[in-house]
């Protein structure tokens, strides 16, 4: 594991400074969040893991409900590259399930409490709306 980070440490380097920047300017990291203001279906799940790090994780579901999925599945890819040392080729289908289970989560966020409680809000300082003078008033029209 400690090879993995190392042959990868410009790319994790590159997304600690983007991470930091975006933080710093935005108060937000998620691209979709920052350009359009609307939460994207990943919205939350690093906050919900940051939850079940600290041993909350009924709490993490309220961030992101589909993040026990993604648990599952890092702890597969863990188990199956680092501890078998095979390949992690097979946990293609069950990625693809995960993202359409995190999909479908989202839709029904998106349609039961957006706009609500974050992650689920939408975010005024997004750079469209600094960029087209009346899309947050018109996003703000729609929602309320």
């Amino acid at each position: 594991m400690i090879k993995d980070l190392w042959d990868n440490r410009a790319p994790i380097i590159a997304l600690a400074i983007m991470w930091a920047l975006a933080e710093l300017v935005f108060h937000r990291f998620c691209p979709v969040v920052i350009m359009s203001g609307f939460p994207c279906p990943g919205c939350g799940l690093t906050r919900a893991l940051f939850n079940l790090i600290t041993l909350h994780p009924i709490k993490a579901l309220e961030y992101n409900p589909s993040y026990p999925f993604w648990v599952a599945l890092l702890v597969a890819f863990v188990i199956r590259r680092h501890v078998q040392g095979k390949s992690t080729r097979i946990l293609r289908y069950p990625l693809m399930a995960v993202c359409l289970i995190t999909i479908g989560i989202y839709i029904w966020r998106m349609t039961a409490l957006f706009p609500g409680k974050e992650p689920m809000v939408f975010f005024e300082g997004n750079v469209l709306g600094r960029i087209v003078p009346f899309y947050n008033q018109l996003v703000n029209d729609l929602i309320h």
